[in-house]
């Protein structure tokens, strides 16, 4: 939920931002979009030697004359540092999304809002959320079916560690089918199954808000 909703509003400042007529916009599109095209494996892998014990930041740290910090070793730092690394790995997707829908508001209606004397956040509230929020619903959805089947990244960052802090359905599902000493098919399967329903249920919200979009 943390991560969907961080997702969500990171990805909606940076699309309103990269809106603006800005000098180097379409540079800006492209760095924010480039973790995308890196394998979840390699995103996993890199962030992992950032903060591992004798990595990147908390080399810089001690060289500061501060502490190392357990980043990879404490339950909740590596709660917090997986919901930063998923969502910087993937807010470049739907930032994009929600460009494109900013861009298919008409600018009529901004001009019309200022001759009325229409504040920037009463336009924002009145005019860009509501039209915006078809394409909102979209992306709440897709990031929802994305947090669910969360695996790659979390897999080579932490390995569902320290303990099983940060082991999410499909690591379950992947440890107890497969890696187990004592693999519990059964187990395993009624995780797939749970999986399955809700990603049936999710799916069947954006079919529903794509069809509220169409009308």
């Amino acid at each position: 939920i943390i991560q969907v909703a961080l997702l969500i509003l990171i990805s909606l400042v940076t699309a309103l931002i990269l809106n603006r007529d800005i000098k180097g916009r379409g540079f800006f599109r492209s760095v924010f979009f480039y973790p995308n095209l890196l394998s979840p494996i390699v995103v996993g892998l890199i962030w992992q030697w950032i903060l591992m014990d004798g990595g990147v930041l908390n080399g810089i740290l001690v060289n500061l004359g501060f502490d190392k910090l357990p980043f990879l070793v404490n339950a909740n730092w590596a709660r917090f540092w997986v919901i930063i690394v998923s969502v910087w790995a993937s807010m470049g997707f739907y930032t994009l999304i929600l460009l494109a829908g900013l861009q298919s508001i008409p600018s009529d209606l901004y001009e019309a809002a200022s001759i009325d004397g229409a504040s920037k956040w009463k336009a924002f509230s009145h005019i860009t959320l509501p039209l915006l929020m078809p394409t909102m619903t979209v992306v709440i959805v897709l990031a929802l079916i994305r947090a669910v089947q969360v695996f790659e990244i979390v897999f080579a960052f932490t390995g569902g560690g320290p303990g099983t802090a940060t082991m999410y359905l499909v690591q379950f599902i992947y440890n107890y089918g497969f890696t187990s000493p004592n693999r519990q098919f059964g187990l395993a399967a009624a995780a797939s199954l749970l999986m399955a329903g809700v990603l049936v249920v999710l799916t069947l919200m954006q079919l529903a808000a794509k069809r509220e979009e169409s009308f």
